[in-house]
């Protein structure tokens, strides 16, 4: 018996499109925060207080990496469940608003 086709836009094609966006975004966010983080130590004096606001985006970064975690394992759980993909379904376990929207619509990704 053939597997049920995954609903248009939940192909392994989409998934990869999602993760590569979002990973992309995550690496230019930690080059941005390397460049803090390098410019105080060679500076040699205390963060100013937009360097330490910018600083706080370590922790959008643990938050976001997380959350991928989290969508990666509830991906398989449901792949294995449905042998099919579905990003929306699988994306529901993220709590960051804005993140939830990236991973559940390929189309933007492709775009982004």
């Amino acid at each position: 018996m053939q597997a049920p086709t995954p609903p248009k836009g939940h192909g392994i094609a989409d998934l990869c499109d999602v993760s590569q966006a979002e990973m992309l975004r995550l690496l230019k966010q930690v080059q941005e925060l390397e460049d803090i983080v390098l410019t105080v130590f060679e500076r040699g004096d205390a963060p100013t207080r937009a360097e330490r606001q910018s600083l706080q985006d370590f922790d959008l970064v643990i938050q976001t990496l997380a959350a991928m975690g989290k969508f990666y394992g509830e991906t398989g759980r449901l792949a294995k469940e449905t042998d099919g993909l579905n990003l929306q379904a699988a994306s529901e376990v993220v709590t960051l608003h804005k993140l939830r929207d990236r991973l559940s619509d390929p189309e933007a990704a492709r775009q982004g």
